[in-house]
């Protein structure tokens, strides 16, 4: 019985310090790859065949839409030409362009993330790439600068392609390069658009957003009041993709689900949320009104060192970092990397060094150090340099020991030779008086 007893409380004790770990049971996907990331950090919280190769399908217009916001203003037009138009299967998603027809970027966009037109996607890749295959190139040169190290784009839309692939990891970090872009978040706040007639067409276009998380009036079911941004995708090859980024006070999180199935894939995405906002914590590390040290601000006058100032070091942005629920900010290790003083020249604002934050080794948090302050001190004071005894030589403690020695011979000769100065004249006096008598 007693045996039995201590069996249970050993079983109590591992599940309570499993809790303390984990505010919620890490969630059970039914997709065949997904992750979710600190979107400030890019911190995994949770990742299944992460960096396996998958195809996106229509995830791939986050890409599409990034590189639009990067290179065009929403007020440029795009005209479709034959191929953007009729190269693609009629079946797929479309708002209906014709050839010749005239839109705007901001219309482009909401046909591109709200409905999925993949006419209008060929539409911006040929205004900013010149072609179709030119932006291909752009959309993966673009993966590799943003570290989306697996993925490879052949086309701005996502239709199947053996040579077109990604990863849940790679893009996570693709929505996380656009996901806090104003414009893009305002585009995303719309649950339905529509498009005004045209210079070919009197029909106006009326777009809903395809994302149930987000339609608060198409699902108001399913729809999430914290979800603030994602992209919806399938094929027949691909199945049902989702990218879905979420805020909730200071935690920002992206959820990516590859190879999903209609029945599961937005279930999956939920339990990826809840498990990330259940189960950690943000942690504000420093803020740029935090002074993490002071350094001395030297000038130079005259070949030596005067200190002039103090500089108070803080970091430049809000630091925030995302934990476990149970961690505290006592737990983790600071460093800071910074010169052992400032020269003179240096302003508020610039860059001097770089702070880290790591839990048990690991890196959690980092930002660049800044010079907050700059205090000038009453009266200069010279910069004594620390006497360096590690390269001197044995030369360095004779040589006094040989200069006294010296110094000694010398007075010790000087005495000698007067003695026999005065023993010389003596004898002298004597013979002379000797003479006389």
């Amino acid at each position: 019985m007693i045996k039995y007893f201590k069996y249970l409380c050993l079983v109590a004790c591992i599940l309570c310090f499993a809790s303390s770990i984990y505010a919620s049971t890490i969630p059970n996907i039914n997709a065949e790859a997904a992750i979710l990331i600190d979107a400030k950090t890019g911190t995994v919280l949770y990742s299944k065949n992460a960096d396996t190769k998958y195809y996106p399908a229509s995830i791939t217009k986050l890409m599409t839409a990034l590189l639009t916001i990067e290179n065009l203003s929403p007020t440029d037009t795009v005209t479709f030409s034959k191929e953007a138009v009729h190269s693609l299967d009629k079946e797929s998603s479309n708002i209906g362009m014709d050839v010749g027809e005239i839109i705007t970027v901001d219309q482009a966009l909401h046909g591109l993330l709200l409905w999925s037109a993949n006419d209008v996607a060929n539409g911006l890749a040929e205004k900013i790439g010149g072609s179709i295959e030119n932006f291909g190139a752009m959309m993966n040169q673009r993966a590799q600068e943003i570290g989306a190290m697996n993925t490879n784009f052949v086309n701005p839309h996502g239709f199947h392609d053996v040579n077109h692939y990604t990863t849940a990891h790679d893009m996570a970090l693709i929505m996380r390069e656009i996901y806090n872009n104003e414009y893009f978040l305002e585009i995303m706040s719309h649950p339905t658009y529509r498009i005004p007639a045209t210079n070919v067409s009197d029909e106006i276009i009326y777009l809903s957003q395809q994302h149930s998380l987000m339609n608060s009036i198409r699902d108001s079911q399913m729809f999430r009041s914290d979800v603030i941004g994602g992209k919806t995708g399938y094929t027949s090859q691909a199945g049902n993709t989702l990218v879905t980024a979420s805020r909730r006070g200071n935690i920002d999180l992206i959820a990516v689900v590859l190879k999903g199935n209609k029945a599961n894939y937005y279930d999956d995405t939920n339990k990826l949320l809840d498990y990330g906002f259940n189960s950690f914590t943000s942690l504000s590390l420093s803020t740029p009104n935090d002074i993490l040290t002071i350094l001395p601000f030297y000038s130079i006058h005259s070949g030596k060192l005067y200190e002039v100032a103090t500089c108070e070091i803080s970091v430049k942005e809000p630091l925030n970092a995302i934990v476990s629920s149970n961690i505290k900010k006592q737990d983790l290790d600071l460093s800071l990397e910074l010169p052992e003083y400032i020269a003179f020249g240096r302003n508020i604002g610039d860059v001097v060094g770089e702070v880290n934050y790591t839990y048990k080794g690991k890196r959690l948090a980092s930002s660049e150090l800044v010079i907050s302050d700059i205090k000038f001190l009453p009266a200069p004071a010279p910069y004594v340099f620390p006497k360096d005894t590690s390269n001197v030589d044995a030369f360095t403690y004779i040589y006094p020991i040989v200069t006294g020695v010296s110094f000694s011979l010398f007075i010790i000769l000087i005495m000698r030779l007067r003695r026999k100065k005065f023993f010389f004249n003596e004898k002298n006096k004597l013979k002379f008086h000797k003479t006389l008598k």
